[in-house]
This record gives C-alpha cells, structure tokens and sequence, in this order.
C-alpha cells in the first residue's frame, strides 16, 4: 500500500517545470553544461513522440537566440556521468538537430523517481501533448512501477477515476486498434467499444468502409452480442443446403458461418470407416 504523502498533492495548478523553475532560481550551485550525448530522456516520460516540424522550428530558434531555460537533469546511479532528462526532453532533441553539442542544465539529484514521475505526467497533460496511448502507459506507469492508486493518480491529474479507468482499458486494444487511433483514424469513442473483444479488427474493418460514428458501433457489436447468445440459429439457406449436401453425399453434414468474418466450416460426420473413405476419394478426384 502507497505511504500517504506528508505534502499536498500536486494538482493541475502546479507542473514539474513550474515547481523546479521556482527552486533553480534560488540555486544554481548545481549548474553545468553538459554533452549531449551524456544526456538520455528520464524512464519516467510518459511522451515518446514528438512533432518533427515543431523540434525543426525549437531548433532554428536555438540556432538563433541560444538555450535560455537549462534543461534539469537526474543522475544516472548506474552509469558515471550520465543522466536522466527530468524536464526539457524537446530543447534536449532540438540541441541535437542544431548540431549543438553541450547543453545548460541543473542537476537534481534531490528529487526522487516516484516524485519525478508523477509531475512529468501532470505537466505533460497540462500542454495536451500527450496521445491517448502515451497518457494511458503514464497512468499504467505510476499505478505499476511508483505504486500509485488510482486514486491517487485522480487526485494528481484532477481528473475522475472513471476517466484514469477508461483511459488505461485503452491499453489492451489489439496493435491494429491503438495504430488507427494514434493515427487519429478513429476516435477514443469508436474504438472503446471494442476492448476486450476477441473480433475487435474483424470490427474495426467494418468501422472504417462504413465510417460508422460510436453510437453505430455500440449498436453493431450489442446486435452481434445477441446473435451469439442465441447461438447465432441458421438461417434456412443454410438448413436447406445441410439437407442438399446430405442427400448427395449420405452423411450427416453440419455448417456454420459466420456472417460477420465470412467464414465458417463444414463438418461431415462418418460413422464407418467406409464412410471414411469414400469422403476421401471424393476429395482426391
């Protein structure tokens, strides 16, 4: 169980470079320039993509007027150093494009992970940089890896618990559904109807030729739900074509398909090893 915290929860008021910019106007014993190349982005950053146009356009500017906020970093307690960006992954990148090799940084060692990781998420939400995927690995991250609740990830972001609950549902999406959805394909409301269910890209094919809105899609899969409750009964198309093949071939046959995947199998029942083989020799010639 997650200690109570003996400071207030930080909330959508306070971010994580707001709250350091506050404490590294006061010091900067720690203060250094440092390579880029000893500089990896923090364990903890819930973003992991970032928009090529607009690093160039941070890039050109730097190019122009230098860094003028340092970027604030962590040591590395595994690797002599190196370090953990905590707030400044963008100017870090767009150094990198500038073929700018050292940057300014202040080094907070103070600050610990759990911390770090829980006001990087509320910052990145704040500026909306973040895709529903990335937000809801953040969350999955703090609930996981800094032993959060839920609760306490609700009380951090200030948003409900309904909200984080549905957001990290969104993890177990099939690969396909998470692609169209950072894609911007399809919205957060057409794929979340389909967690959890097992024909979920058989769905989202359906979704796409049809531009079907959420409200289409949520009828659609309760529509297939009730089918396979009812056993999905044949229709008399297929009854009479059991029967047909019955006749020609002497066996018991069986079929079901399936309307929504356009599949299905046939099943011939032999009783006698005579039987048998005569379904063999049929399929041979």
């Amino acid at each position: 169980m997650k200690q109570k915290k003996n400071t207030r929860p930080i909330g959508l008021g306070s971010g994580l470079s707001g709250l350091l910019g506050a404490e590294v106007g006061r010091n900067t014993d720690n203060y250094k320039m440092i390579p880029v190349e000893f500089i990896n982005p923090g364990p903890w950053q819930p973003r992991k993509t970032f928009d090529k146009d607009e690093l160039e356009s941070l890039s050109n500017s730097i190019k122009r007027q230098g860094i003028i906020q340092p970027v604030i970093l962590k040591s590395d307690d595994t690797v002599k150093n190196e370090y953990f960006i905590i707030a400044g992954e963008r100017r870090w990148r767009a150094c990198q494009l500038a073929k700018i090799h050292e940057i300014p940084a202040i080094i907070r060692n103070d600050i610990n992970d759990e911390k770090i990781a829980e006001l990087s998420l509320v910052e990145n939400i704040q500026r909306s940089e973040l895709n529903p995927i990335e937000e809801a690995e953040g969350y999955q991250s703090l609930l996981s890896n800094y032993n959060y609740t839920q609760e306490d990830i609700s009380k951090a972001v200030g948003k409900s618990r309904s909200y984080i609950g549905n957001i990290i549902r969104l993890l177990s999406l099939s690969v396909k559904a998470k692609e169209l959805l950072l894609e911007k394909k399809l919205t957060i409301g057409q794929v979340r109807p389909l967690i959890g269910h097992k024909d979920a890209d058989i769905y989202l094919d359906i979704i796409l030729k049809n531009r079907l809105n959420s409200r289409d899609i949520e009828k659609l899969i309760k529509k297939e739900n009730t089918k396979s409750l009812k056993n999905k009964v044949k229709n008399i198309d297929i009854i009479n074509l059991e029967k047909e093949l019955t006749e020609i071939t002497g066996l018991a046959i069986n079929i079901n398909f399936d309307n929504l995947k356009k599949t299905g199998t046939i099943k011939l029942d032999c009783k006698n090893l005579e039987e048998f083989n005569f379904i063999i020799e049929k399929i041979r010639n």
